[in-house]
């Protein structure tokens, strides 16, 4: 218990607490010291590497395009206070080139590292990782691309169309102009087997091909796709006739000749039973009036209902019909009528006060055709009420009717009426 209190009475007094933390503070002292003298190794890493090119490429719009982020280490040594507060803006890496750039091409270029800033008590213990990058100048371009489904897909029965299509129909690729312009074509490849009544799907690699079809490797260049899905649902087919409806045609003419006659189409099967029952499709009306007397072939659109998909290597077919077997005549027309307006309650005035047109016929009948035996008119149906009582002339088609002898000719081209309504 004497001691005890010994030692409480020394350390209760003031000069010995100095004494204790002075020792204790230079203790400290030299152990930060010694250890902030210790040599130590540490490697800075993502260091970014400056690329300078010559001034004139880089108002050309060149630049530099690389495979990796631009960026490096490297190892360095000293002393731990020094090498441990060292960061990425402290150290400079450069690329060197062994030969001058002065052309768009790849490039190798040599990396080396040197001090910036005001940290420099510590040395470079090995060269900068990696020691060398490639790279390729050019000029940037980026396109976009129609995918090409080229995956062969199998059906189990026969009579179904390889109704396939892929979750995106195009891709957009930026890089180094060389590489970008030899590009041909973009394809995805392989095999996919359909099941009736069901969809599967699989995913395939973009490949890239060029003009000979060869596959391209695209080393710089980015691409906004690298895969796409290709879905695969097979489709019941019907082949179907095609047939024309005819307008202002004379009753009997020679036949029209549709090529091709017949097509496939694929849907699903309700929408088969739906619009295609009688196994036909009807294209655009043939109007007589913008026929003369030759041989005319015409193209139409093949027009399939929604959900429909023609299976054909054409979307259009060709109409084709012979009317050089009939004879022209002029004919001059001097009265007009008027149909579907109320003529107890309005005027009507032409400003036509005559109207020359062209029929064509049989040559042993359209001869004796006189303007007597055609009606000339103006149909008034659906014309708004605003032209009334406007006192402004406005413009409607005329329309011809034939008499029953001259059933088998018809009026060529358009004539216009030049009209005043006015309420009596």
């Amino acid at each position: 218990m004497k001691s005890d209190s010994k030692i409480k009475r020394f350390l209760s007094k003031d000069i010995t607490l100095f004494v204790i933390s002075l020792i204790l503070a230079f203790a400290i002292w030299f152990v930060i010291n010694a250890n902030a003298e210790t040599e130590r190794n540490t490697t800075i890493s993502n260091i970014p590497i400056t690329i300078e090119l010559p001034e004139e490429l880089v108002e050309d719009g060149y630049e530099v395009f690389t495979t990796t982020e631009l960026t490096a280490s490297v190892e360095v040594s000293g002393n731990r206070l020094t090498v441990g507060s060292l960061n990425v803006n402290d150290i400079k890496i450069e690329a060197l080139q062994r030969n001058p750039i002065i052309a768009p091409g790849p490039y190798t270029l040599d990396l080396s590292a040197s001090k910036q800033g005001v940290k420099s008590n510590y040395n470079f213990v090995s060269g900068v990782t990696p020691s060398q990058i490639q790279v390729f100048v050019d000029k940037r371009k980026e396109v976009e691309l129609n995918i090409t489904n080229s995956v062969v897909c199998n059906v189990e029965k026969e009579g179904y169309y390889k109704n396939s299509w892929l979750s995106s129909n195009t891709v957009t690729i930026s890089g180094p102009e060389a590489e970008v312009s030899a590009v041909d074509k973009v394809t995805v490849q392989g095999t996919l087997e359909g099941v009736v009544g069901e969809t599967v799907n699989d995913k395939f690699d973009l490949v890239f091909l060029d003009k000979d079809g060869k596959e391209l490797n695209l080393t710089y260049t980015k691409t906004s796709l690298n895969e796409v899905e290709v879905y695969l649902k097979p489709l019941p087919t019907l082949e179907v006739k095609l047939e024309i409806d005819t307008k202002n045609a004379p009753a009997s003419h020679p036949k029209i000749k549709i090529t091709p006659s017949k097509v496939k189409i694929a849907a699903e099967q309700e929408v088969l039973d739906r619009y295609y029952k009688d196994k036909k499709v009807v294209l655009d009306t043939l109007d007589f009036s913008t026929l003369t007397n030759k041989k005319t072939v015409v193209e139409r659109d093949i027009r399939l209902e929604n959900g429909c998909k023609l299976l054909s290597d054409s979307s259009t077919a060709k109409v084709s019909i012979n009317l050089s077997g009939y004879d022209e005549k002029k004919l001059v027309i001097n009265s007009f009528a008027s149909e579907n307006i109320d003529l107890k309650t309005y005027s009507v005035e032409f400003h036509n006060t005559s109207l020359e047109i062209t029929v064509f016929g049989p040559s042993d009948v359209v001869d004796d055709i006189t303007s007597a035996d055609v009606i000339c008119k103006v149909d008034f149906d659906g014309v708004s009420g605003d032209y009334y009582n406007s006192n402004d002339s406005f413009d409607l088609p005329f329309t011809f009717k034939l008499t029953n002898k001259y059933k088998d000719c018809w009026v060529y081209g358009e004539y216009i009426a030049d009209v005043i309504v006015t309420k009596k």
